[in-house]
């Protein structure tokens, strides 16, 4: 198959980036001669159009992503005006005509790839990229690629793996060329293929690509592939060069730095207006909006946006596609086909808070107070709009403070794929596997500083030389010294963890199980397998209150359920759901029992 793109990089490429596909026909499938094929490819501006392209068709796929990814696992239900092949989803009894699981729209994406992959070779060898932009281009869309076929890994368990240019997209479904690949083995040739991308960190400033218009800085608009990398280790079970993959994410700027850039960015930091705060002592109705938290997934492309935000592409009002999550989730100006589930609501609800305070009132800052019992970014990420639970991280650019749309014919959004909080959990993660429970347990909690510092919260006037650090090996070593005597502000020393920033407490370990309490500190773990589990635990429900609904969760629970061998860690989860539906309790059985025997896969069938 061949790919054609506007040949001028100009203003096609101001239309294409503001919304990745505004031009209708970037693809086309009618066959070209070598004529076309010599205009199509002549230069870095057609070379930037060729990868601009590819995220645009990548685009139409935010609507089966975040369906498979959520409405398939624990935390998001159906509503009464779903259809039934969303119900089919939820409830696990897919059919192979279920338009949201068509394979096709994957390799759409990905035949076209491989063709601007070899296309890319070829400018090389003709001199036509130096050979930094097609290092760059080259493994942005070699990324791509492979986090798509990892997606369709995770949900038809095995696939065909075509990474030669084809004729056309239907030349996929010749088995006799390429036959079907399980998930195990798919991982292993995508974890070798990553490993050997010539380039893994951003586009540089000053390259073509960094740009920005009307507004869209098309930093963040390109695949991580650090965190890709990670991913796959994770899945692969190499956990300490997944940490090394995170943790490059997450000290970006380096390991030594003086700027509020260095000390915020991928942080989870305490100066970023990204935390849950009160107004006013005690009064949970002085919740903040504006900024904080919830301010995350509606503010433009500021400071703060970019301490946490990673990889996000916009949709706008005046190009295609279309944004598909107003019609998913608002009541107002959508169809309203999912909500959150009374699962999802119970794992907030059964949090608790560490009061906290906001400067300028009359609050003494130092009191901690374990007392509301509810985590704040519930009322965050949903909102009861006419008696409904609706899932608001996609609406807060279309809703106004009246729950009405802002302009009907403003349907712009964002398609949220990475943020420093999933590096941090995913770094924990890995961190845990690989025997630093305690690191894995202060990213979770409350940040390095605390969980390292046997008397959280005390003045800064003591010697902490040797506390609020882990003394740990890279990628585990994380120094958050601050105190006065001696100076330190080192480069963690802002860190909160994902559950501080939040304002809840920590995660309580009975400390009788997993250790000896007879002896003396640091008491020997008796239990470690049993520590190791319980963390791992602690982290998959702490993925659940902090990024619901951004895509992430079928491939935990079944990332999980696989790797300990243990399919009812799956399926226990999405029976507790279904049976707490309103409209699904009687598929819950049926469900767990399918999950049960290990059929976690979708049909794979061409459409």
């Amino acid at each position: 198959m061949t790919t054609k793109f506007i040949p001028r990089i100009l203003l096609p490429l101001a239309c294409c980036v503001v919304a990745l596909s505004s031009c209708k026909k970037i693809f086309d499938m009618e066959p070209k001669n070598a004529v076309d094929q010599a205009q199509m490819y002549r230069n870095v501006y057609d070379a930037d159009a060729a990868v601009i392209g590819i995220y645009g068709q990548v685009m139409k796929l935010a609507r089966p992503y975040v369906l498979t990814n959520e409405l398939r696992a624990d935390l998001m239900d159906i509503t009464s005006n779903a259809d039934n092949y969303l119900r089919q989803l939820s409830e696990h009894t897919t059919t192979d005509d279920n338009p949201y699981i068509n394979p096709q729209q994957y390799y759409s994406v990905i035949v076209n790839c491989n063709d601007v992959l070899k296309n890319f070779q070829l400018m090389r060898q003709q001199s036509k990229l130096r050979e930094d932009e097609f290092k760059q281009r080259y493994s942005d869309v070699g990324a791509i690629r492979t986090w798509l076929y990892l997606q369709l890994g995770i949900h038809f368990g095995e696939v065909p793996y075509v990474t030669d240019p084809l004729a056309q997209v239907s030349d996929v479904q010749d088995l006799s060329r390429f036959p079907m690949v399980p998930l195990e083995q798919l991982i292993d040739s995508l974890v070798k293929f990553a490993e050997t991308l010539p380039f893994t960190d951003d586009y540089p400033t000053g390259t073509t690509l960094q740009t920005v218009v009307d507004g869209y800085s098309t930093s963040k608009f390109f695949i991580n592939k650090n965190i890709l990398l990670g991913d796959l280790y994770l899945w692969d079970g190499q956990y300490d060069k997944a940490a090394m993959s995170f943790k490059k994410v997450m000290e970006i700027n380096g390991q030594v730095g003086n700027t509020e850039q260095f000390y915020n960015q991928y942080k989870i930091s305490s100066f970023s207006e990204s935390g849950i705060t009160y107004a006013r002592v005690l009064d949970f109705n002085s919740l903040v909006y504006t900024p904080g938290w919830r301010y995350l997934f509606e503010r433009a492309q500021d400071n703060p946006f970019n301490y946490e935000w990673i990889w996000v592409l916009p949709f706008d009002r005046n190009f295609e596609p279309v944004n598909p999550f107003i019609d998913l989730f608002s009541p107002n100006g959508g169809r309203y086909l999912v909500k959150p589930s009374q699962q999802a609501i119970d794992y907030w609800a059964k949090q608790q808070q560490i009061y906290t305070f906001t400067s300028g009132t009359s609050t003494v800052g130092a009191v901690y107070r374990d007392n509301f019992p509810f985590d704040s970014r519930a009322n965050f990420t949903f909102r009861n709009i006419n008696g409904q639970p609706v899932i608001m991280k996609y609406l807060y650019n279309y809703l106004g403070t009246n729950n009405l749309p802002v302009n009907l014919l403003s349907r712009q959004g964002k398609w949220f794929l990475s943020r420093a909080a999933s590096v941090h959990l995913r770094f924990a993660e890995a961190a845990n596997r690989a025997g630093k429970y305690k690191v894995a347990y202060a990213l979770t909690n409350r940040g390095i500083k605390d969980t390292y510092d046997p008397i959280p919260g005390a003045a800064a006037t003591r010697d902490v030389t040797n506390l609020h650090q882990t003394f740990e090996p890279y990628p585990f070593d994380f120094d958050a010294r601050l105190g006065d005597s001696p100076p330190y502000r080192n480069n963690w020393y802002r860190n909160q963890g994902i559950r501080g920033r939040a304002g809840l407490s920590n995660v309580v370990i009975d400390s009788a199980r997993f250790f000896n309490m007879s002896m003396a500190a640091p008491r020997p773990l008796i239990d470690p397998q049993g520590l190791m589990l319980f963390i791992e635990e602690m982290i998959m429900e702490e993925n659940a209150l902090e990024l619901a609904y951004e895509g992430q969760r079928w491939s935990d629970l079944l990332r999980v359920a696989i790797r300990r061998n243990d399919p009812a860690y799956l399926a226990d989860k999405v029976y507790n759901k279904l049976i707490k539906s309103g409209l699904s309790m009687g598929a819950a059985n049926q469900a767990r029992t399918k999950l049960m025997a290990k059929n976690w896969f979708l049909p794979f069938k061409w459409q």
